[in-house]
Order: C-alpha cells, then sequence, then structure tokens
C-alpha cells in the first residue's frame, strides 16, 4: 500500500455509529463507506483514532471546563444574544432586563453563524453545544491535531454551530472539521423520452443487488461528500464504458493481461505470486529516468508523479472523489495508449506502474475490487 513519508499528524476521526450486520437506509447509506476515509487519511501517514460513539475516558467535567472559559472575550453573560438585543435600548440590561435571570452566549455569530449560540440556561443547565465543544477541547487538550466529524444530512445546521463555537474557542476549521454527507440521488435511463431520468429511492439491498457493491462505492465517492451523490442504475455496475467504474477496472485488467503476455513472450520475467505487489525481474528503473517517445506514454509518467501529491490533497480535504477523477484520467490515458501497444520492456515498467497504482487506490484506499482479467 502506498504510504507517504512526512509530519504524522494525530488525527480524531468521528462517524455514526451502525449496527453490524444491517444495512443502513439508502440516505445514509454514504455515511457507512466512512472508513475509506480512515483508509486515506492512514495511507498518508497520519495517525487516526475511529470513534463511534463518546469515550468515557474523555468526557470532560462540565462545570470546570465552562468555569475556564467564562472570562473569554467571546463569552458572554445577557438576558438576549447580541443578535436579539440589537434594536433595543443599549441599556437594556441595566433597565428592562435588569432583575431577569441571565444565559451565557458564546459569539459564534463572529465565525459565520446567524446568531450567537446559547451555553447555559438562565436555570444553569448546559446545552448540547457547551457539552461537545467541552469534549472536542478535551480531545485536542490529549495531543490529536485534527478533529473530523462526519454526519448524516439531520445534522445541517449544527454543523455552522459547531464549527463556529469552535473557533471561538480559537481552533481554526482546518484543525475542526464538521462534514456533512449529503444522500445519494438515483437516475435511470427512460426509453419512450430517451433521457435519464431521476427515480424514487429503492431499498439499499435492491441498489447493491442491482448494481454490486464496488458501484455503490465508487459511485457514492466519485462525487464530492458534500454533494448528493448521483447514480445511473442503467449503467452503473455494468460491463459498458458508460461507467466510469468500468473504465478503471478494466485499465487494472487489461495491464494485467499484457504483463502476462510479455512474460510469456520471454520480455520479462513477471513474479505474481503476490496479488497486490506483482514485480519485474529485475526491478526496472524509475520511470523518470526512461526516455519516452510518446505524448501518451509522458502523460501516463506525470500522471504517476502527480499521485503523492493527489493524496495529499485529498486527505487534507477529506476529498475521496479527487482519487477517483485522478483513476479515471490515468486510466483513460492508459486505454488510450494500449490500444495500438506492442510493449517493450521500457513499457512493461510502465505497465508495471499503472496497474500498482490503480490496485492500490481500488483495492486499499477505496475498498473497491481490481480484477486482474
Amino acid at each position: 500500500m502506498l504510504h507517504l513519508s512526512g509530519q504524522i499528524n494525530k488525527i480524531w476521526l468521528s462517524y455514526p455509529e451502525t449496527i453490524s450486520g444491517i444495512v443502513p437506509p439508502l440516505p445514509y447509506i454514504r455515511c457507512k463507506l466512512t472508513e475509506v476515509i480512515k483508509n486515506l487519511l492512514q495511507g498518508t501517514d497520519n495517525s487516526v483514532n475511529s470513534d463511534t460513539t463518546p469515550n468515557q475516558e474523555i468526557l470532560p467535567d462540565l462545570g470546570k471546563f465552562f468555569k475556564s472559559i467564562q472570562n473569554s472575550d467571546r463569552i458572554y453573560k445577557a438576558s438576549l444574544s447580541r443578535q436579539l438585543s440589537a434594536d433595543l435600548s443599549p441599556d437594556v440590561e441595566e433597565t428592562t432586563f435588569k432583575d431577569t435571570a441571565k444565559s451565557w452566549f458564546i459569539k459564534t455569530a463572529d465565525f459565520g453563524d446567524d446568531y450567537d449560540q446559547l451555553l447555559q440556561h438562565p436555570d444553569g443547565r448546559f446545552t448540547k453545544l457547551l457539552e461537545d465543544i467541552a469534549y472536542y477541547h478535551q480531545i485536542f487538550q490529549q495531543g490529536y491535531d485534527k478533529i473530523i466529524l462526519i454526519r448524516p444530512p439531520i445534522y445541517t445546521g449544527y454543523d455552522i454551530q459547531l464549527t463556529a463555537a469552535m473557533q471561538a474557542l480559537g481552533y481554526t476549521k482546518e484543525q475542526f472539521q464538521f462534514i456533512i454527507i449529503q444522500p445519494i440521488k438515483l437516475y435511470a435511463f427512460h426509453k419512450p423520452t430517451n433521457k435519464i431520468h431521476p427515480i424514487p429511492d429503492i431499498p439499499t439491498e435492491e441498489l447493491i443487488q442491482a448494481i454490486g457493491m464496488d458501484a455503490l462505492r465508487w459511485h457514492s465517492l466519485r462525487t464530492p461528500l458534500t454533494r448528493s451523490a448521483p447514480i445511473n442504475i442503467s449503467t452503473a455496475g455494468q460491463p459498458t464504458p458508460a461507467d466510469t467504474l468500468y473504465r478503471v477496472q478494466s485499465a487494472h485488467a487489461r495491464c494485467c493481461t499484457l504483463l502476462r503476455q510479455a512474460h510469456q513472450q520471454g520480455i520479462i520475467q513477471l513474479n505474481m505470486r503476490s496479488q497486490d505487489n506483482w514485480q519485474i525481474n529485475p526491478p526496472p528503473i524509475p520511470l523518470t529516468e526512461y526516455s519516452w517517445d510518446s505524448p501518451q506514454t509522458q502523460k501516463l509518467v506525470n500522471q504517476l508523479e502527480a499521485l503523492p501529491e493527489i493524496l495529499q490533497q485529498s486527505a487534507a480535504e477529506v476529498a475521496p472523489y479527487l482519487l477517483c477523477q485522478h483513476l479515471e484520467a490515468i486510466s483513460d490515458t492508459c486505454h488510450q495508449w494500449c490500444n495500438s501497444l506492442e510493449p517493450t520492456t521500457q513499457d512493461c515498467a510502465l505497465l508495471l506502474a499503472i496497474k500498482q497504482t490503480i490496485f492500490d487506490l481500488l483495492e486499499n484506499i477505496l475498498g473497491i475490487t481490481a480484477p486482474d482479467r
């Protein structure tokens, strides 16, 4: 599996708990695929702690935490939030609300929220927001560099409030990422109109039966997580160039076939004992040290050389769709090159690099099968 050398970040990854053996309904199935994010983060040399339920060992003392932040200029005590009292008399707190019990607010409106949010009610009860910021603050205090929360659409709105509250505590958006995963949208080809039309949701089990788990994973991940993922069930999972996953998987299979043929013809000595790590003996020199005489081969080398940067960007932005896009680009160029290819020893070195790259990204990060035939 690909690993990149560099600074190791300690990341807390939190996602909704799912019941083992039970397939989530369609609106939540993309949240089920969050192990891909863990694979991606670990593949770029991050230390990842996966969390589905609050860790009892981390739960903070709310009273102690609340007292520690009360003197911050981003926390204030008032009868109304700044926004609600903006049109009232400046001395309203000393006059109209003089004898009114006060609440405690945090200035989330300074960080993108519509209103400052409540931390403590007048009767002393703490809010869910205070509980959450105390919990995540405690995680940072334990040495974590980043927290990533993965949540379904029902959390829409709260993501803004919590992110703003964490910024009010001094944490950046890069340190605290709250990602609302949007659902899948199904489409199908409609013969009478000769067009693709949206269709109603179907049970997840039926969708998996119709297109396969590999296709469900791929089409769920090739769109940014914060946007709805369109799946055309007329082509998804089908052995047709209209399906992007098929183009990627068939590029891998094509490389494998050409390498086996070159081995049989005595062009190379190929070691295929390990499915995830085919080797040419003796090992070829690095691709960049060869002289490539066609635009397609040079383009392929450049695409392979760009992979570490793509991986880092994909991990930093929690964006597996960038890997899918890169796989599609490599595969499309590979198919064009292979159409008239009669492999030489040098070509086989490139074929092996393409095969290994596609295999690593599909199998080890995205959790998708990379067929070799």
